[in-house]
């Protein structure tokens, strides 16, 4: 009796030293440290058991004439950058579908993206959730994006048209982004509430309420634009005979 007692506390203290490390890669003291590109310190203190809720903006719908649209949630302006100090890691937005094209489908056609340094060499993009956890499609950017300066000097966005197959299947919203080891151009003008990071080293998934709790909230310097053709709903012409 004795000897199982014992076998269980060690199960317990294991089990403890288990949650201890993944709670401490999760809070910054792992390979994966959030590091805003201004400040240059990684985070290292105590995120709160309950996180106060981000309300979701709307985002902005662009059409440029061409059967296209670009859809964004920053102001164009970027004030700083944010990535994490090591490894390799994914950072989207989640957008919404505009509505009328819920029921035909989109496709995004390309990505935009202020990054300030190191390279990002994919884009990624999630189907519809809560958050981006599964689903993950890679396609790769040939040529990479390539960091440009660090914002606010430098503000460069770069533009990278995707080969076929980002299809959003017919859903309210999609999660889309790049990858890499880059810090991206952030906006810290404002929040929607759709910024994200998910780290391969971790398995951990970055919302935007954690990312504001640290004091990085705001919003990706990054858009896609995505072909609408089919999603303009087709206007009928009144016929008159003379």
């Amino acid at each position: 009796m004795r000897r199982n007692h014992l076998l269980i506390a060690i199960g317990v203290v294991c089990a403890a030293m288990v949650l201890a490390g993944a709670i401490s890669a999760e809070n910054g003291s792992g390979v994966s440290r959030i590091v805003s590109h201004v400040g240059g310190t990684p985070y290292g203190g105590v995120v709160p058991d309950v996180l106060p809720p981000v309300a979701r903006a709307d985002g902005q719908v662009i059409p440029n004439g061409e059967g296209l649209s670009t859809l964004q949630y920053d102001d164009g302006t970027c004030e700083s950058g944010l990535g994490l100090s090591g490894g390799i890691f994914t950072s989207v937005v989640d957008f919404d579908v505009p509505t009328q094209c819920i029921q035909a489908g989109l496709e995004i056609v390309a990505v935009t993206a202020k990054i300030n340094s190191n390279t990002a060499n994919s884009f990624v993009m999630f189907q519809a959730g809560a958050s981006p956890q599964s689903a993950r499609q890679a396609l790769p950017l040939a040529p990479a994006f390539l960091g440009l300066g660090a914002c606010p000097t430098a503000q460069t966005l770069q533009t990278q048209f995707l080969p076929a197959g980002a299809i959003v299947q017919g859903t309210a919203n999609f999660f889309a982004g790049v990858y890499g080891g880059m810090y991206v151009g952030r906006d810290s003008g404002a929040s929607a509430g759709r910024m994200w990071i998910r780290t391969n080293t971790t398995g951990s998934t970055y919302s935007p309420a954690y990312l504001a709790s640290l004091g990085f909230g705001g919003n990706w310097v990054m858009r896609v634009t995505v072909e609408d053709q089919n999603c303009v709903p087709v206007e009928l012409q009144s016929i008159s005979i003379q």
